[in-house]
């Protein structure tokens, strides 16, 4: 959606509505719904709303917590054998292309344009749909929106010592990185061994892991994997760079083992005191904050996450969304379209970002923000700051393309996370890791 379009939708929110959920018919009342839900941070309260889901309505609401490939593996295996284990699951924004080709879930247009103001859709950013949207399909609705960010430990760019030496070094003051470059610069000035101290830090497991971390740095590089037309662009001096820069990660700025970092041991990396910045995804924030779990506390500073200067603004956008199985039954599918404007109201979008980890879940767990009223609200603004200084100037200019939700990108990770993490290991030099990718891309994509 064009900028233009967004602000338009922005403006008439004027007044935002508050929309509850439709009556559900009596016949429902003794239902019972599985949900598939991937143990990210959001996962815990999300069992908390379907016991207040079932007060309301009287339908119970089991959740199923899994890690990421188990989740993928069984809600995969479901849909593919006709099996029902459940009627929701929860869809990682880079399988909307997938999903809408092999007819996974059902389409919730229709539905949303019947309950439209009941859900109050223009209170909800606009890229929140048109990540989950393929061949005019909206396959999940959005649930946890995610902003790709720069965090930082403020306290150490704001020291006066450090600044006097950097600037006698580079030349120009510290700062929060806005650039590639500058990210170098402060990530060498920071990367201290003998203090056993670093100045950045990925995540570099070879597979999905490797994959997705990698293609960040694409992202930052304004690399493209595809180009508008869908030919393969990957190998081009944008990747390759991008490329060069992920390797000198391992090689010179993160922790010895990061080369074998999951997502778990670069944020504890950064939570324990080691690191002076990374870049991750916004749902992370607020685990920063919380005692016995973090060393940094009131330490650490959010921004936009650095670029090559380009004359377009885009920022990282990713997240989960909610999805119904296609094989379920109309009346099943009713009710599990209840659950989900009920989890994601404006009241309880709210309620899962200020109880979650508070009361209900483990250090770090919370939910993210899919509503506009939920990215300014005054109460939440006040607890994270981050939210509108943030978040949302990222939301409006989101951009999810750099990690391509089309019908092939499984397998598209799969062969970046092999590539990317033999570069990091020098067993390939970035020109040729960056070769053999774009060749394999090429023989399942350019059929």
């Amino acid at each position: 959606m064009k900028l233009w379009r967004r602000i338009i939708v922005f403006l008439v929110v004027g007044g935002l509505m508050v929309g509850g959920i439709a009556l559900l018919g009596m016949a429902q009342k003794n239902m019972t719904l599985s949900v598939a839900c991937e143990a990210d941070q959001f996962a815990n309260y999300l069992k908390v709303m379907a016991k207040q889901f079932k007060e309301e309505t009287g339908i119970e609401v089991k959740v199923d917590i899994l890690g990421y490939s188990e989740h993928r593996q069984k809600i995969t295996q479901d849909y593919t054998t006709n099996t029902i284990q459940y009627d929701l699951a929860t869809v990682d924004t880079v399988w909307t292309g997938e999903f809408e080709e092999k007819g996974w879930t059902i389409d919730l247009t229709p539905l949303i344009k019947r309950d439209y103001l009941e859900i109050n859709v223009p209170d909800i950013m606009p890229v929140g749909f048109e990540i989950f949207t393929w061949k005019d399909k909206l396959i999940a609705f959005p649930m946890s929106g995610y902003s790709l960010s720069l965090v930082y430990r403020k306290d150490l760019l704001d020291d006066p010592k450090e600044k006097e030496a950097f600037k006698e070094k580079y030349g120009y003051e510290l700062q929060v990185p806005k650039t590639m470059e500058q990210m170098a610069n402060v990530a060498t000035f920071f990367t201290r061994p003998k203090e056993d101290f670093y100045g950045l830090v990925a995540g570099g497991a070879r597979g999905v892991c490797c994959g997705q971390e990698f293609m960040t740095y694409l992202k930052c590089f304004n690399a493209r994997i595809f180009d508008e037309k869908g030919n393969v662009t990957l190998n081009s001096p944008e990747g390759l760079a991008a490329l060069k820069f992920f390797v000198r990660i391992f090689d010179e700025w993160a922790p010895p083992g990061a080369a074998a970092y999951w997502w778990d041991g670069r944020e504890t990396a950064y939570r324990m005191g080691k690191v002076l910045m990374q870049i991750t995804w916004s749902i992370s924030r607020p685990g920063y904050e919380l005692p016995d779990f973090s060393k940094i506390i009131g330490k650490t500073g959010m921004a936009a996450h650095p670029f090559i200067p380009e004359v377009k603004t885009s920022y990282g956008y990713g997240g989960w969304g909610i999805g119904i199985n296609a094989d379920i039954s109309e009346d099943r599918q009713e009710a599990a379209w209840g659950f989900i404007k009920f989890i994601t109201s404006p009241e309880n979008q709210k309620a899962w970002m200020l109880t979650s980890w508070q009361e209900y879940g483990s250090p770090g767990d919370t939910g993210m923000p899919i509503r506009l009223s939920t990215l300014i609200d005054p109460e939440l603004n006040e607890k994270n700051p981050w939210l509108k200084d943030t978040m949302l100037i990222e939301f409006i200019y989101g951009d999810f393309s750099f990690r391509p939700p089309v019908p092939e990108y499984a397998q598209i990770e799969s062969i970046l996370g092999l590539y990317a993490n033999m570069a990091i290991a020098h067993e390939l030099t970035p020109e040729e890791a960056l070769a053999k990718a774009t060749n394999e891309i090429k023989a399942i994509y350019e059929k």
